[in-house]
């Protein structure tokens, strides 16, 4: 038996068993330091800005005035290839896109006007007598003739104005008023009104036409106050406004989306605190 030979073999088998376990170990090394790399980068580049785009969402005090901006949240649901979520944080976003839609298609100004509008329209009625100022005749090429009834300026105006910062302004200060009419004088008793409700009430009452005031007829009650402030103090704006089935429908996704951005917050800051805690915790 050659030893020379033997002891040849045994050391190149050592040298390639220690190249293998050098290998293997840069191999390991490079394997967890991509893991790494990966992992810190879907949470600076997906998880945390999803959180930071829907966290000022999670809370109650924010109105339904404000419409909900969540674009990054868009991106999650839209382009869902790209960011490989797991299904049931994919789900919780799509849910939360949905309520997120449906909440920002419901304009409270525009409900806000249309109630106005019906305000109005009633209140002239109940004042005036009615709100047809007169019959307009039609005839068509073929001699066929039609009649139409003609509304009366000012609520064909209240429906064309533009309100909305009367409007606006007038939502945010639900409770808060800012004017007040006199309902007795000899006892010299006032009760509170909005005074952006009487300015756009006063605004479609007295428009001006090829540079004259609109005439108005003569009232069918007795009125102690102006026809806006009758109109501001008698019809409840907020009653109607808050029992608005859009209204309703629009605090009810609110709260969806209060509690839907809560969840995926949450499952968020798990997997936060999960990759932080793997890869980015110095060891002490």
């Amino acid at each position: 038996m050659d030893w020379n030979e033997v002891l040849i073999q045994v050391i190149s088998g050592s040298v390639l068993l220690f190249i293998g376990a050098v290998g293997g170990w840069f191999t390991g090394l490079f394997k967890g330091k991509k893991e790494s790399s990966a992992a810190i980068e879907r949470k600076n580049e997906i998880y945390q800005p999803l959180l930071d785009d829907i966290e000022k969402y999670s809370t109650f005090d924010w109105p339904i005035m404000e419409r909900v901006r969540a674009n990054f949240l868009c991106k999650i649901v839209n382009d869902s290839y790209k960011f490989g979520l797991t299904i049931e944080l994919q789900d919780k976003c799509n849910k939360l896109y949905n309520a997120v839609s449906e909440y920002n298609s419901i304009n409270p100004i525009r409900v806000a006007h249309s109630i106005i509008v019906d305000i109005f329209t009633k209140g002239y009625e109940e004042i005036y007598g009615s709100i047809i100022d007169g019959i307009c005749f039609h005839t068509e090429r073929d001699g066929a003739e039609w009649e139409e009834e003609v509304i009366v300026e000012p609520v064909q105006v209240i429906k064309q104005l533009n309100n909305e910062d009367y409007i606006e302004h007038l939502l945010r200060n639900e409770g808060m008023y800012s004017d007040e009419v006199c309902i007795d004088e000899e006892n010299a008793l006032f009760e509170p009104i909005y005074l952006q409700l009487k300015r756009i009430y006063g605004l479609a009452l007295n428009v001006v036409i090829n540079g004259e005031q609109y005439k108005n007829p003569k009232p069918v009650i007795d009125l102690n106050m102006l026809p806006e402030e009758y109109m501001a103090y008698h019809y409840d704006f907020f009653e109607l406004y808050n029992k608005d089935e859009r209204i309703v429908k629009k605090y009810e996704l609110r709260e969806e989306i209060i509690y839907g951005s809560q969840a995926v917050i949450e499952e968020l800051k798990e997997i936060i605190d999960k990759i932080v805690r793997i890869y980015e915790v110095e060891n002490i």
